[in-house]
């Protein structure tokens, strides 16, 4: 296949990779692919959940990107999904998670927080593959609603249940054996005021464990890290290893673990592309989905090469000393 041919109206080395990657797609030359008329799309009718809670949470307005369009829409959950796994947004699915979550030794007496949850994914392989009773609290109103559609839908509304909070000024009225949190935290601001609040409502040797995206600083940023902070569709607000480290223990958190997971993150999230790539050459898609698809894979290039300039993701896993009074 060929890429955009010099007739076009913008030079081919001004187009945008997004650009670039429809027209390699189609391998016609870009005002072909502009103009045609795409087929109807069979790709969602392959894609596990594209229900309709997604469908009429999208276009709410409550959560915007940087650029004031809906950050989550019907289309983008679907792509999530068919590269991550049902139920999932971000890489590691529910095989994933007994190996992520292994320090914590849950079991059906335990109660436990998933900060960030997303679609529920993590939350409901906690509840049944061991039994914990977990609450997920996600920020974003189209992920939260299509997640208790989907705990709804497992039977696991009681179990598992997905909800809309406030990071920035989190507060929780119950304590709980332990939190979880998987590369949520990166885009909180007031991480200080988050952590304040993890603390207050662990229990007595209660467990934190989470994954973030952190700076390196060891290794310079380059053009790939600023282009990722320039372009992820929430600010981020990374922290460095040393910041975290230092906030959990000025809490009286015992880190046990604090752990360098970049690799495994980038193996990830490049054998999932390519699966993509692989299941795209077998269905139609409609302009709205495939357009979904190019950002998506677009945000995931972008993260990928910022993890190797100067941006890593680590795992914590920390401890509440137990009650002394």
């Amino acid at each position: 296949m060929t890429g955009p041919r010099s007739s076009d109206n913008a030079p081919q080395a001004a187009l945008s990779l997004k650009d670039r990657f429809i027209a390699w797609w189609e391998g016609y030359d870009l005002s072909a692919i502009l103009s045609r008329r795409l087929r109807d799309s069979d790709f969602g009718s392959v894609m596990d959940g594209s229900s309709a809670a997604a469908h009429g949470a999208v276009g709410n307005g409550r959560h915007l990107n940087r650029h004031n369009k809906p950050l989550w829409t019907a289309s983008r959950i679907q792509v999530a999904e068919k590269i991550w796994g049902h139920g999932f947004a971000t890489p590691g699915g529910t095989d994933h998670i007994p190996t992520l979550v292994k320090p914590l030794g849950l079991n059906p007496a335990m109660s436990v927080l998933d900060i960030g949850a997303g679609l529920g994914g993590s939350s409901r392989a906690m509840a049944t593959q061991y039994g914990a009773w977990v609450t997920g609290l996600e920020y974003n109103p189209v992920l939260a609603e299509a997640g208790m559609f989907r705990s709804h839908k497992a039977g696991l509304a009681r179990q598992a249940p997905i909800s809309q909070f406030d990071p920035e000024h989190f507060t929780f009225n119950k304590r709980v054996d332990a939190i979880f949190s998987k590369e949520a935290l990166y885009t909180v601001h007031n991480k200080d005021g988050l952590i304040d609040a993890i603390e207050a409502c662990l229990k007595p040797k209660g467990q934190l464990l989470f994954t973030d995206y952190v700076i390196d600083n060891s290794r310079q940023r380059g053009r790939d890290f600023d282009g990722w902070a320039a372009h992820e569709p929430v600010e981020p607000h990374p922290w460095s290893v040393e910041q975290y480290s230092a906030a959990l223990q000025q809490r009286n958190l015992d880190i046990r673990i604090a752990e360098d997971i970049s690799d495994a993150q980038v193996t990830m999230i490049v054998t999932a592309i390519q699966q993509l790539v692989k299941h795209l050459e077998t269905v139609a898609m409609d302009r709205e989905t495939k357009l979904a698809v190019v950002e998506e894979v677009e945000l995931w290039a972008r993260r990928v090469a910022a993890l190797s300039s100067g941006l890593r993701c680590y795992r914590f896993y920390a401890m509440k000393p137990a009650d002394l009074s």
